[in-house]
């Protein structure tokens, strides 16, 4: 389970969020909404440790992981797709796929899983 409290961030001097918080349980979808500029996408820099937040804590499986780098969070399970074509242009598209595989063993990340081309063909 994910758990935010009381998060806030800023930028520029601009409150951006403010005291944010919520429970993202396993089994359970949570969606973020809003307009251009709430903070939708400066939230999920926080919680992967991409920026860090000002105040707040943000804890993952019960643990906190406010003050994790962001490999560390990415070790633990937390990843950050961003939008758009945030990918590594020279790579081909395997290989951006298998840049989604570092977290795990040199064993168990060899290759893309068949399922994962079933789902993006």
């Amino acid at each position: 389970m994910l758990q935010v409290q009381q998060l806030h961030q800023y930028y520029s001097g601009s409150h951006i969020l403010r005291g944010l918080s919520f429970e993202a349980k396993v089994g359970e979808v949570t969606c973020l909404l809003g307009r251009n500029g709430v903070g939708k996408t400066t939230l999920l820099k926080c919680l992967m440790g991409l920026i860090p937040a000002r105040e707040g804590s943000v804890n993952w499986e019960g643990k906190p992981i406010t003050g994790l780098k962001p490999h560390q969070r990415v070790q633990a399970g937390i990843a950050y797709v961003p939008q758009g074509r945030d990918i590594f242009g020279r790579l081909t598209v395997e290989e951006n796929l298998l840049m989604g595989l570092s977290r795990f063993s040199a064993r168990e990340a060899r290759e893309v899983p068949g399922f994962i081309y079933e789902l993006f063909p």
